[in-house]
């Protein structure tokens, strides 16, 4: 194998394993909670206050999985850049950006939120601003900082699969598989997102509709994993 080659091998590879990790974390992430049970705001804070140890462990998981997913569309971009290098560049610029916005949101759950239901739950002189942070950051709200950030992720995937959709067509089935999906995710997310912005979607249904075209994004994640592994038996062959 020459240097670049040798590359290619090394990419694939990862991104295979990196596909592996994100099917097991997202099995894994069934069994933990990521929010509070509706309810009035007391419950919710009590809830939390008995629950935080796997509420952490939930976001954990979720941050590993969104760190592998863009691991895996990185891997992605990487197959269109001999190509189409410019829509691989753009690609892996959407996903640096996208991996930056969902960062911050779970980095809250993780790091901010516990500290703000101890100071809440405690005889605390920060009780009163821990509380009015913790409404800002609702994630059951579609409209509050912390769903903010992860919208924006979704996004810039959305981006991302417009940019690779057509380049994937000129690779195996799994990668037509991948950009038929990641073309059919991005189309779709813009056009929630103007209906959205024209008013026509409600912010109630902003939530289930996120979820739904999110179960797209599975479909590119094991098309490419059976592409990665054919592309390193090819190579060792």
């Amino acid at each position: 194998m020459n240097n670049s080659q040798t590359l290619d091998h090394t990419i694939s590879k990862a991104s295979f394993w990196t596909a592996i990790v994100l099917i097991l974390a997202g099995i894994l992430s069934v069994f933990f909670p990521l929010d509070a049970p509706e309810g009035p705001f007391a419950d919710r804070m009590m809830w939390y206050s008995n629950n935080v140890g796997a509420y952490v462990m939930g976001w954990v998981i979720q941050m590993i999985a969104m760190l592998t997913l863009s691991g895996v569309f990185a891997g992605t971009a990487w197959q269109i850049r001999q190509s189409h290098p410019l829509s691989a560049f753009l690609g892996g610029m959407a996903v640096l950006i996208a991996t930056v916005a969902f960062i911050i949101p779970k980095f809250i759950a993780i790091w901010s939120i516990p500290q703000m239901v101890t100071a809440s739950t405690t005889v605390s002189a920060n009780a009163a601003v821990a509380e009015q942070l913790f409404q800002l950051l609702n994630p059951s709200l579609s409209y509050s900082l912390f769903t903010s950030f992860d919208y924006l992720g979704f996004w810039m995937y959305g981006v991302f699969g417009l940019l690779v959709a057509r380049p994937m067509f000129s690779l195996t089935l799994s990668a037509k598989i991948t950009g038929a999906s990641l073309g059919a995710f991005g189309l779709l997310y813009h056009l929630l997102f103007m209906g959205i912005m024209s008013g026509s979607v409600a912010t109630d249904d902003v939530g289930p509709y996120v979820e739904s075209l999110g179960a797209l994004i599975l479909i590119p994640v094991i098309s490419m994993a059976v592409y990665f592994r054919k592309q390193l038996k090819t190579k060792l062959e």
